[in-house]
């Protein structure tokens, strides 16, 4: 009871604030007043990750300038801790539960669900997003209602086993290009940065002045990369801009065992900053009143006089409150990842109630590390803080449910169809917290990886996988291992269990039909992604393609990829799979410009290097062939058909040393017919012959 009345008497009090604070505000006249809309996230930023936040961990000039100029909210948080489900929470004022985000892939938001882009730009707003990582990129459909949406990165290396990402000083040059460019109409631009995310690399002067805290050295960098767009909003001509600032989640750094973030939702990775400013209609203020990701699109609506949708959860932040709404928060990439138990609860009244085989309870006014869990008190009722917060586990769209007709071509086929971790009962043997040992496992299996230890990385990966069968990570993960040290078979029989124990989900099916194709199993490999014939995934239908494509179904095949580039025009494989296709059929010409955009976007692309070698070498435009082999040599040591080509090329232009240097690393990489045929071609080169 006591705790009831601490917590009205808390409300009271800060109602009577608000009022304080927001009395002499004026959002603006009714109706759209044409005020410019900046939303700026800075990905995995911590809440105390700021000069303003007084933690003194560091340095945020640009920042802190922003913030002394509008309302802080010391009390924000997200509904979710990873990247994409928390973004869509920010734009379209929903809970992940009502906009069916709950992981970074194998979700895409509904064309039809509104947000702050499709809201002001159907009242004449010209919008633009320009976006630093792959986790947002438009396939995820957050692109709906931006005239712009900018998402292009740097090529994706396999081996780092991060997102493919760029500059954050790009992004905002590319945006204040953008922006400059709308001077004199309204305008609504999002600019998210990608800076302080695993792996920190912060670069001089910042990897010297944080050489102990890297991820702040990420930090202060963000801090500089925004500097042009901060001062372009303070000062000068686009003051009366709105400017909401804030991060999708935070970073753990250790607290509670976790790293990163994406297990757990302690405030490390939940609590998130928030600046509001817009000049004349909110002063500069601290604000300690509860803050939601859902609440920026009412206070962005209410700030350009627009009307809300009907049922948004959220309330405008400019105003005055009397009650302290519940807010919804999960945690669910274990869940759909690794099989473990889902976690989610809420914020209320200053406590969090953490639902999950061992629940928890904290007073977050009183215990804001979340040290002791309340749960322990006869007191509390735990329930209480729960009422109406939805189960994931029932609520969720099913990304792996599949049509009556596809679970009979499955289960024909030997394939468990659903995921066994769609459970209605878990233990506390699948608390997340009992499992953390499995992540820091993958961990350091990723790690050995990358030193060149593929020995123990591929032990620790087995371990995980005879002791959690439903890891689906661990299984991709081990297969890519497999895969790049050329043994296909290895890594189609992982896939192939993981299919077996219920642990597949979309993206293994993918993976086992590609490694298939690589085989030439075409038919197996057709069984393998049939019933995911109509995702609107684009990686699925460019896969779908290739296979279409080698069992010689070629309209099919193009189909595929023109859809995959619908779902994601600015995706190079599928860019890439359209002009092998071309080529392979003879049509270079058409082929060409297919393969230059996907190697435009993507570097790494060794397969459309191979095919513009060949398109090079059939013009014979030798030097521009081998220099096209040679760059898809680079990008894939294994790529045996460059390697190949390569070495006939330089043997035929006499350059015996490098012909033979190829064809010594292509020999080993095939077997029967082509690895006697290398044999002998070896033995002819070294032997002062020609071929």
């Amino acid at each position: 009871m006591r705790d009831d009345w601490i917590a009205v008497a808390f409300s009271i009090g800060l109602t009577l604030f608000s009022l304080a604070c927001d009395s002499a505000e004026d959002p603006g006249a009714e109706g759209p007043n044409g005020r410019d809309v900046l939303i700026v996230t800075i990905d995995t930023w911590r809440h105390d990750a700021a000069g303003f936040s007084g933690s003194g961990k560091v340095a945020t000039p640009a920042l802190d300038r922003l913030a002394a100029a509008g309302r802080v909210f010391d009390f924000a948080h997200a509904h979710a801790v990873v990247t994409l489900p928390s973004h869509a929470s920010i734009l379209t004022g929903l809970f992940p539960y009502d906009h069916g985000i709950r992981d970074n892939a194998g979700y895409r938001l509904d064309a039809s669900t509104p947000t702050v882009a499709t809201i002001l730009q159907a009242q004449g707003w010209a919008t633009a997003a320009f976006v630093s990582a792959f986790p947002l990129d438009r396939r995820y459909g957050l692109a709906h209602g931006f005239d712009r949406y900018d998402d292009e990165y740097d090529g994706f290396a396999p081996q780092s086993f991060t997102p493919p990402e760029r500059p954050g000083a790009e992004t905002v040059r590319r945006a204040l290009e953008w922006w400059d460019a709308h001077r004199g109409e309204p305008r609504m631009m999002w600019v998210h940065l990608f800076t302080p995310h695993y792996p920190y690399d912060p670069g001089p002067p910042w990897d010297a002045d944080y050489a102990a805290a890297p991820y702040y050295g990420d930090v202060a960098r963000s801090d500089a990369e925004l500097t042009p767009l901060i001062e372009r909003v303070l000062d000068g001509p686009d003051a009366d801009t709105v400017v909401v600032l804030t991060s999708d989640h935070g970073e753990a750094l250790g607290e509670h065992g976790e790293q990163t973030h994406g297990l757990f939702a302690y405030e490390a990775t939940l609590k998130v900053p928030l600046v509001l400013y817009a000049k004349g209609a909110v002063k500069p203020s601290r604000d300690d009143r509860s803050a939601r990701h859902v609440d920026i699109l009412p206070t962005v609506l209410e700030l350009t006089g627009v009307a809300p949708p009907d049922g948004l959860p959220g309330k405008s932040l400019v105003g005055a409150w009397e009650d302290d709404p519940a807010s919804y928060f999960e945690a669910l990439s274990p869940w759909v990842n690794r099989g473990w138990a889902p976690l989610h609860g809420t914020i209320s009244a200053g406590h969090k109630a953490i639902r999950l085989p061992l629940a928890e309870l904290y007073d977050l006014r009183t215990d804001p590390g979340e040290i002791r869990n309340l749960l322990g008190e006869k007191s509390l009722d735990f329930r209480r803080f729960l009422v109406g917060v939805p189960d994931p586990t029932l609520s969720a769209a099913d990304r792996d449910t599949l049509d009556a007709e596809a679970i009979k071509q499955l289960g024909s086929l030997g394939y468990a169809t659903g995921n066994a971790s769609r459970r209605s009962l878990y233990g506390p043997e699948l608390d997340p917290k009992n499992l953390i040992l499995y992540d820091e496992l993958l961990a350091r299996a990723l790690r050995s990886f990358r030193d060149g230890d593929s020995d123990d990385s591929i032990a620790l990966l087995r371990r995980i996988i005879d002791e959690q069968p439903l890891m689906g990570l661990a299984y991709s993960h081990l297969a890519f291992f497999y895969s790049d040290l050329g043994r296909p078979d290895d890594a189609i029989r992982v896939l192939e269990r993981a299919v077996r124990n219920g642990a597949s989900n979309e993206s293994i099916r993918r993976k086992l039909a590609l490694a298939l194709v690589g085989v030439g199993r075409l038919d197996a490999a057709h069984r393998a992604i049939v019933a995911d014939t109509d995702s609107t995934d684009p990686e699925t239908q460019s896969a779908l393609g290739r296979v279409a494509s080698r069992q010689g179904r070629y309209d099919d095949a193009m189909a595929r990829f023109q859809r995959a580039l619908q779902l994601d025009p600015s995706f190079p494989t599928a860019s890439m799979d359209s002009g092998i296709l071309l080529m392979e059929r003879g049509q270079y010409d058409e082929a060409r410009p297919l393969l230059e955009r996907a190697l435009d976007q993507d570097p790494y692309l060794a397969e459309a290097w191979n095919a513009l070698g060949v398109i090079e070498s059939s013009h014979n435009r030798t030097r521009a062939a081998i220099e096209a082999w040679r760059k898809a040599v680079d990008a894939d040591p294994r790529m045996i058909d460059a390697l190949y080509n390569l070495g006939l090329m330089l043997g035929r232009t006499g350059d015996r040393e490098g012909a033979l240097a190829a064809l010594r690393r292509y020999a080993p990489l095939v077997q029967g017919e082509l690895r006697r045929e290398a044999d002998a071609m070896l033995r002819e080169l070294e032997s002062g012959g020609e071929y």
